[in-house]
């Protein structure tokens, strides 16, 4: 049995079904969180990552900045996540980045004098454990981050949950976050060492073939006699070897750039769709302030000045035409909004922004 296949195994054995929790399954969950967060801070210190140290932490006190009741309401629509199969996957990696902080992509391979090797990685993959086990436990625990997010995200801008009640959905998105960023660091370091590799066997190709022509060349001086039979065949093979090579590594290397430019491309949809979800779910909680509260400046500034409100007048739109659409009352919502809009048209950023917050809370009443 393999290594990873054993970890997959692990991670299942846990992973029991809601009935099983504790018998105060909220204070289980936070427990799972907490540990999970704390095994992430774990790998980051093992790594000398500061960055995931602290966005880790902000995680574990994001969550107990939520209230138990928030919670409760949050998982009555959905479920209680469970959290184990994080944990212990998280667990496993914090253990294997103790106990290996030098680890190297590339192991040692013995070479023949005058060969090339590979080029060295770039120095931020140093330390990095791109071993099947470690990344795919990794996988395990972003999928199942992605996942609780994912159910979790729809129910944080219902107004179930009380003021400020998206918060409720910041520890799912930093958890998100951070499993998706230990994920993706080591996939491309994994990569960028395949391509290396790659790149050094065609180097040690071209090595053997400049060897070969001074061999070619030896023996047309010995052998005249044969000079021209052995030259033209030396050279038709030569050809059919260059052309074969060029066409090899043409394929390798267009495959090479395609994969990079894929997993780049989807870590950057990744960074940008939790930065939005982020981001939503702050002026909808900064939205449901009380009249009056202190305003986060950014909020009440228009997109041509280098805020949000543009933002904000799409999200308190799009919550008026869902209630709407889902047969529910906005009361005298619509109102506010025709206000806001009245005032935003007239450069009164303020007042409009004061607008919308009445008109996003009336509509949840």
């Amino acid at each position: 049995m393999t290594q990873t296949t054993r970890v997959f195994l692990i991670c299942l054995a846990i992973a029991s079904p809601a009935a099983a929790q504790q018998v105060d399954p909220i204070q289980n969950f936070r427990q799972q969180y907490d540990s999970a967060m704390a095994n992430f801070q774990r790998v980051s210190q093992a790594s000398g990552d500061a960055a995931g140290v602290q966005r880790s932490g902000q995680g574990r006190d994001a969550l107990r900045g939520v209230t138990d009741d928030q919670l409760s309401k949050l998982f009555s629509k959905t479920r209680i996540p469970d959290f184990s199969v994080v944990s212990m996957a998280t667990q496993y990696l914090a253990s294997k980045a103790e106990t290996n902080k030098t680890a190297s992509l590339l192991a040692p391979v013995p070479l023949s004098p005058g060969l090339p090797g590979p080029d060295p990685v770039i120095s931020n993959c140093d330390g990095v454990d791109t071993t099947p086990a470690t990344r795919y436990t990794q996988l395990i625990a972003k999928e199942v981050t992605n996942s609780i997010l994912a159910a979790a995200a729809w129910v944080c801008n219902e107004d179930i949950l009380g003021e400020n009640g998206s918060a409720a959905c910041i520890p799912f998105a930093i958890a998100a976050d951070v499993a998706n960023g230990f994920f993706d660091t080591s996939d491309w370091c994994s990569g960028e060492g395949t391509a290396n590799q790659t790149d050094a066997s065609l180097r040690r190709l071209e090595h053997i073939h400049g060897d070969l022509e001074q061999a070619v060349t030896s023996i047309i001086a010995v052998d005249n006699a044969n000079t021209t039979t052995l030259f033209n065949n030396d050279n038709a093979n030569r050809t059919l070897i260059i052309n074969n090579d060029d066409v090899n590594r043409t394929l390798i290397i267009n495959n090479d750039n395609t994969n990079t430019a894929n997993i780049l491309t989807n870590a950057n949809a990744n960074k940008n769709e939790l930065k939005d979800l982020i981001l939503r779910t702050q002026i909808e909680a900064d939205m449901a302030m009380v009249d009056g509260s202190a305003v986060v400046a950014l909020y009440e500034t228009p997109t041509a000045a280098g805020g949000y409100l543009d933002l904000v007048t799409t999200i308190v739109t799009q919550t008026l035409a869902r209630i709407q659409s889902a047969g529910g009352s906005t009361s005298n919502a619509q109102n506010f909004l025709d206000d806001a809009n009245a005032a935003k048209a007239a450069g009164n950023f303020k007042a409009a922004y004061a607008s919308y917050r009445k008109a996003y809370k009336a509509a949840g009443k």
